[in-house]
Order: C-alpha cells, then structure tokens, then sequence
C-alpha cells in the first residue's frame, strides 16, 4: 500500500474502447482485500459484483439516475450528511429529506419510520389529483420507447387511474400496473431500453435512503441497529445506498457491517480514497447484485464516470500487497503510530474543549498539552521568520529590532506563552462545544449554540452556521463545514464539521489561529 504505479507494457489499451467494468484484475484484487481484511460484506461476495467509477460521487449520481424515475421521488439522507451527495436527486427530477438524528449521533430509526410515511402521504396527495394527466404522459412516453403497441387515449390513463383514492402508494403502484398490463399486454415481456414499465408507472415515494457507516457523526452501525433500519426499509420498499467510504479509520473491518445482512436491496459505496490515501486516483467501488450492477454500468456508460482500465490494475497492483499489509499499514495510521488518527482526535478534542476535557485519556493528556504547546511556539517562531510579532497591548508602535525570537523583550515573550497556555487551558470552548463523539472516523461534529445564542462575534453578526464558515474562511483562512454544507437549507442550523486528518502542525495552527482571530474580534466590542 505504500507504492502505487502505473505501467503500460503495450499500446493495446489505447487502441480499443473499454466501457464502465471492472477489470478482471482489480475485481480480483478488491474480492481478496474484502474477505481477507475480514469485512462482514466478504459474506456476500458469491451474489454481489463490484462496478468501478470516478469516485463514489460519481457512482451515487448513476444510482440516483436509475433508482429517481418518477418526478417528484425522494432520496433520504441523515440530518448530518454530506453536502455533495445533495444534488443529484434534485438533477434527475426528485428531491431530498432528511432524518433526524438520535442523542448518541446515529440515525434515530422510529424518525426514519415517521418521516417515510409523511413523505409518501405527501407526495401521494400531490399526485391524486393530477393523477391521469401525469399517467398518459408517461404512457406516451412507454409508446414513444416502443414498449407499448398501440397509441395511448388520455380516457386510457383516466381508467387505469380510477378509484385510486383509498389506496396507499404501494398498492396504488401495484393496481395502476396490472391494470396497463391488462390493458397492453405487451407490457407484461418489455424489454425497455432504459427503465422498467414498473419504476415508472406509480405516484412519487421515497425509493432510496442514504445510509452512512460510519457516520459523519462518527457512529458505527450496530447490528440491532442495522437489523432495525433493514425491517422498516423493508416494510416501504425503499432501496439503501449504504456509503462505507469512511470505513477502517480508527475501525476495525470486520467491526464495519453491512445492511447487506438484513436487507437485500442494498447498494454498497466501497471507498478506496480515504481509508487507502489515494483520493487523487480517483476510484470508487460499487456492490450490487448482478442485474443491479448492470443498470449502474448502463448508467454511467454515458457519461465520464468510468474510469481506464491501466488505473484500475495499477489499483490492483497496490491492493495486491495483501491483506496483512494492507492490515498493518490501516492499523498504524489508525492507532499505533506517534500521530495516529487517534492521537489527532484527542488533539482537536483538547483544541475545542480545553486540554482538560474529560472526553481525553489521562494517558494521552501529558502528550498533548506538549504537542500544543510545542507547535504553538513553533507558529510564533515561524511568524517572526515572516516579519510578524503578535504584540501585547502597548507594544504596538514599538520597533522590533533583534535578528533572533529568542531575544525579543522579555514582556512579548511571556506574552506569548500566556497565548499559548490559555488556548490549551479553554480551546475553542467560547464558541464551540462537542456535539458528538467519535469512534471511528477524522471527523469531529461540533455545535456553536453559544456563538448563535449571542448573535455576534464581536462587531460580526452570527446569525447562522454560514456565517461563522464565512468568518473562519475568509477572515481567518481556516475552512469548516457548516450545516448548511451537510444538509438541506431550513432552520436550525447549529453544527460545524471539523476535520483531524490534516497533519498535526497544520491542525494546531489553524485552531489557534481561530482562537487568536475570533477572541480579537470579540475584543473590537469588549468582549462576549
């Protein structure tokens, strides 16, 4: 895993087209990876196939293109999501929901139960209406694809659309189908060059729910959990898209089960960029059944979303070091080397809460408070290397004269030291607290509920999570990820995603620099 090279051995590649599969040798690679690492998803390998994509994105925007067929369906996604998978509903005509998350930072089931229901009531009134208009154009549609052997009648659509008002949406769906079969027979044997007669002849509903694990929140799916999600999934026939991008990060594989277990008609996103640090190769994995996977490739075969064949073996060489290195090199970046992923989440817990935080081990408290202080000093140094001194009050017009940090007046000097020990004392804790705890994962979920309680930083008012994004962007050049960068625009924005796989000098500058900025803009008002 640690070297990765790609290698043209003849031309044949490029003299010959090669669409959206995967190659036999990285399907083999990714297959003995699954089941090697011991990931609960090598179970299911003898009815699943991988299809390859330009990332995740890329393949989670085919499956929105194959499973969003009716204007008007909705996709789910948890309350904490991630901003770039929020469009692409919305591109092929549907749209977007979301579910409330539980105290404990995982989707809260019995809200997913609720909030299916009152969508597809929703979308079902919505459609009564209209009913018989909408049917005939996509009747007309089905006859212009040459599914259908005689023209439609508008009084066609008007008749397989009566009486439809005590039905639910999946019992509407299924009458409204058999009755066009009744009457077109041919329907019954369609081949259809794109969509089935079934996906497209039915009211809007709620077909597909985003499933994160682990989570943004840094939550790992239990099985109860997964065993829950899969039965009310299951009762309303919604499809999972199960997105395990974020999967061996401070985790362990066989730790990371999949909904495959408890629901068949789920779609698996196997992340290669985050867990592997090849993001710039640009390779997403999808498992799906084989009739599935097979309209995802139809999917992408148009677009540029697959990905050529010598990326996909030079990814196959670099998996094929094998599981036990693959295993170590996960395992060190995760825990066992000196800045692992975990020590970095205790780091940024100290750097929000203060290195008191009872959310740090006591054995990692001694190390961190050095770590701080130590790059901190480092920053300061580095400043002064730049012609910057940060200066207490009354040294402003004074001349800094000397060649050397260390000679500087004994006065800036203490000065800086009291900086650096009240960052590491409260943190970021005037405006930040801790939302959620993570298990797994780099992400660090945090609330502002004090920043937005006061409506202002100083002379900038806050009236929202952007806002602060906007402040820490541009003022300070430190970028967050604001709510409204994980989920849909509305009230109650509170939340700000912070990241620790940045190495740990840029972690620590980039912290401090929000504690200095944002307690100078409180000073520009006297204070909080």
């Amino acid at each position: 895993m640690h070297h990765l090279s790609l290698e043209v051995s003849n031309g044949s590649d490029f003299q010959r087209y090669f669409g959206p599969e995967c190659t036999e040798e990285l399907d083999t690679a990714v297959r003995e990876v699954v089941g090697g690492l011991g990931f609960p998803l090598a179970r299911h390998l003898d009815r699943i196939e991988p299809v390859v994509g330009v990332g995740t994105i890329s393949l989670y925007d085919a499956l929105c293109r194959t499973r969003v067929t009716v204007p008007g369906d909705v996709v789910l996604h948890p309350e904490v999501s991630y901003g770039f998978f929020l469009p692409q509903p919305y591109r092929v005509g549907g749209g977007v929901a979301t579910v409330p998350m539980a105290p404990d930072g995982t989707v809260d089931i019995d809200a997913l139960d609720r909030v299916v229901a009152e969508q597809n009531t929703r979308l079902y009134a919505e459609w009564l209406p209209q009913r018989s208009a909408l049917v005939w154009r996509t009747l007309r549609d089905l006859y212009g694809r040459g599914l259908l052997d005689t023209p439609p009648r508008f009084e066609d659509a008007e008749e397989i659309t009566s009486g439809l008002e005590e039905l639910d949406t999946l019992a509407a769906a299924r009458t409204l189908l058999t009755r066009a079969i009744s009457r077109w027979p041919v329907l019954r044997d369609a081949q259809p060059l794109h969509r089935r007669p079934a996906q497209v002849l039915r009211p809007p509903r709620v077909v597909c729910y985003l499933h994160i694990n682990p989570g943004v929140t840094g939550r790992m799916a239990t099985p109860s959990h997964l065993a829950r999600l899969g039965e009310v999934l299951g009762r309303y026939r919604v499809a999972a898209i199960e997105d395990m991008s974020y999967h061996s990060i401070r985790s362990a594989p066989e730790d990371c089960g999949t909904l495959l277990e408890y629901y068949a008609d789920t779609y698996v996103l196997f992340g290669i960029s985050k867990p592997f640090a090849l993001a710039n190769l640009r390779i997403g994995l999808l498992w799906a059944a084989s009739v599935k996977a097979e309209s995802v490739r139809r999917a992408l075969e148009g677009t540029v979303g697959f990905v050529y064949t010598g990326f996909q073996n030079a990814l196959a060489r670099a998996l094929g070091t094998g599981a036990d290195a693959i295993r170590t090199y996960l395992a060190e970046e995760s825990w066992r080397t000196e800045n692992s992923y975990e020590f970095r989440r205790h780091l940024m817990v100290a750097m929000v809460e203060g290195a008191g935080s009872e959310r740090i081990p006591d054995v990692q408290r001694a190390r961190v408070r050095s770590v701080v202080l130590d790059e901190v000093d480092r920053l300061l140094r580095w400043k002064f290397d730049q012609g910057v001194v940060i200066c207490p009050p009354g040294f402003e017009d004074r001349p800094v004269d000397t060649p050397c940090y260390d000679k500087l007046d004994p006065a800036i000097l203490d000065f800086h030291r009291d900086l650096a020990v009240r960052f590491l004392t409260e943190g970021l804790s005037r405006w930040f607290a801790v939302e959620y705890e993570p298990e797994c994962g780099f992400f660090l979920v945090v609330h502002c509920d004090a920043v937005l309680g006061r409506g202002r930083i100083g002379p900038v008012g806050i009236r929202r999570t952007f806002h602060l994004f906007a402040v820490l962007s541009y003022l300070l050049g430190v970028r967050v990820v604001p709510d409204e960068m994980m989920t849909l625009p509305g009230s109650g924005h509170r939340r700000v995603r912070l990241s620790f796989s940045p190495p740990v000098q840029n972690l620590v500058r980039c912290m401090f620099t929000c504690h200095q900025g944002l307690t100078w803009l409180e000073e520009q008002s006297g204070g909080c």
